[in-house]
């Protein structure tokens, strides 16, 4: 289970408009802070530490689905392979 600080990306609908999200949580049950955040049944992507800049885009075609419960996030969480470069984009 993942404990430590992460880079949490989704999108979320704010003021009427779907945005992109980049969150940092706090060290704790990353599986509940992911809940919290993007929403059971939504894509999200999350890693320890994600490239300097600024987020424009996300590939979410791969990224796991947030489960039901935070046990079941922790286990999605650790099963991330693919890496921040592979599926962000950033303005240049």
């Amino acid at each position: 289970m993942g404990t430590e600080v992460m880079k949490v990306v989704y999108e979320k609908v704010l003021a009427g408009q779907l945005r992109l999200v980049t969150a940092t949580t706090p060290a704790g049950d990353q599986g509940a802070y992911v809940k919290a955040l993007v929403g059971v049944g939504n894509p999200f992507w999350a890693w320890s530490t994600i490239p300097p800049g600024r987020v424009i885009g996300c590939d979410f075609n791969d990224a796991p689905i947030c489960a039901e419960t935070a046990a079941e996030i922790n286990v999605q969480i650790d099963s991330i392979t693919m890496n921040p470069a592979d599926v962000l984009t950033y303005q240049s």
